[in-house]
């Protein structure tokens, strides 16, 4: 019997969302498990390729990663961008204007760059968490100090966005949070929601991109079936991919829906579910 792939999300799932940061048995678990299944654990993340760089480096992931919520998937030894989904310009256009309209904190995402306001909360956040580290690892994200300044990077085709993401208080600011979903749902685009720690968060893709298509696009490209695929998650935009598998699995500490759904539900994050998982992965094929 072969070591099955797993794909793992990171925040909420085997980074913690209070600092970023992966339990060390977490990674001694994962990097045993890449040892001994020659490398077959792999990351699909709502994050951009350069949000993950790091962690890239750490799990010693050397598979095609999957990030945008399926919207880019990146050979992380050449740096190859194997596939992207970007979303129409005139759609792009028009959420950054609706941002600027309504004061909004808009982040856009391409597969090699993330892009955001001088005064974005989530360009903070990435900043301040990974500011310190080398060239080599921390993320590459291109400020503007308006919205009229990004705005002309997109309709020139400099910025070739793949996803973007909204980022509110998680109380609060109701009215602007039910306009922009019901602008996203007249663009028909792709809109799952995430609470992470006091933020309420809304990517915005086009409808066929999601988690799951991204994993059917890795599946094809490797030539696996992509139900024989183990995949781990936590939170809203892990439904699908969760859902196609016949090994959708789920964290403890993960929404209750998706748990629902899920074939497995692991223990917690911080009793290092996924490790755990792994490990009883090498016990059943040994």
């Amino acid at each position: 019997m072969q070591y099955p792939y797993v794909g793992s999300d990171l925040d909420g799932t085997i980074v913690r969302n209070e600092d970023f940061q992966i339990l060390d048995e977490t990674i001694a678990d994962i990097l045993n498990y890449q040892k001994v299944s020659g490398g077959n654990f792999f990351i699909v993340t709502g994050r951009m390729y350069e949000a993950m760089k790091l962690y890239i480096h750490q799990l010693q992931v050397k598979l095609p990663v999957i990030s945008c919520n399926g919207a880019v998937i990146t050979d992380p030894v050449s740096k190859q961008v194997i596939y992207e989904n970007n979303l129409a310009k005139p759609v792009c256009l028009k959420i950054i204007k609706f941002a600027q309209a309504n004061q909004l904190d808009l982040m856009i995402y391409t597969a090699k760059t993330i892009a955001a306001l001088t005064t974005s909360e989530r360009g903070q956040v990435f900043k301040k968490h990974y500011g310190h580290l080398p060239p080599e690892f921390a993320p590459n994200l291109q400020e503007f100090e308006n919205y009229d300044l990004m705005y002309a990077q997109v309709e020139t085709n400099i910025l070739n966005p793949v996803k973007f993401l909204f980022s509110f208080p998680k109380a609060g600011m109701e009215a602007e949070k039910q306009k922009t979903l019901t602008l996203l749902d007249e663009l028909q685009l792709n809109h799952p929601t995430t609470y992470i720690n006091d933020r309420f968060l809304v990517d915005a893709m086009n409808k066929s991109t999601t988690k799951a298509s991204g994993v059917a696009q890795w599946a094809k490209y490797m030539k696996v079936n992509v139900k024989d695929i183990h995949v781990i998650g936590d939170n809203n935009n892990d439904h699908e991919m969760v859902q196609q598998s016949n090994y959708g699995i789920a964290v403890e500490n993960g929404v209750a829906s998706l748990k629902e759904h899920a074939d497995i539900v692991i223990e917690h994050i911080d009793e290092n579910g996924v490790g755990k998982y792994l490990q009883n992965l090498i016990e059943k094929v040994a």
